[in-house]
């Protein structure tokens, strides 16, 4: 039962990833979609895997705070499955800034999708890449145009 929930958690989040990268631009998708609904129903999932799991086994076994605990806690199927849906919740919220962000600063899609692709995929990577993206075209329309990037 743990595989289903895994499966359908990353389902729903592929699914909503395709539309904010095929469609940033839309609200829609990436103010509504993929900022609100899809991530509210993943931490849906998650609470109610987490208050289950709390209710049946009481808090987590081990220190929480050592690496060995967390391996030890995520042992569980469940566990482990409800932990993905927080990265999926996470990752999807950043990528709906990051879809909302670029379509306002005008980065262009390349460097857009990019930068969205690796947030699906390495989170953190592809934020870090936004930024640095972000960063670099706003130094250099600096020059040309002020009113570009100005917020």
């Amino acid at each position: 039962m743990a595989d289903t929930f895994f499966s359908v958690t990353n389902t729903v989040a592929l699914l909503a990833w395709i539309a904010l990268v095929l469609f940033p631009a839309r609200r829609v998708v990436s103010h509504v979609l993929c900022a609100i609904l899809v991530p509210a129903a993943l931490a849906c999932g998650y609470a109610a895997v987490i208050g289950w799991k709390m209710t049946q086994d009481g808090p987590p076994p081990g220190d929480v705070m050592t690496l060995g605990g967390l391996k030890g806690m995520f042992a569980d199927d469940w566990v482990f499955a409800a932990a993905w849906a927080h990265y999926l919740v996470f990752d999807m919220v950043v990528g709906a800034w990051i879809a909302r962000d670029a379509v306002r600063l005008g980065i262009p899609w390349p460097l857009r999708t990019i930068s969205l692709l690796l947030t699906f995929l390495l989170g953190p990577v592809g934020f870090l890449l936004h930024v640095i993206t972000r960063f670099a075209l706003r130094r250099a329309v600096a020059t040309d145009d002020h009113s570009m990037f100005d917020s």
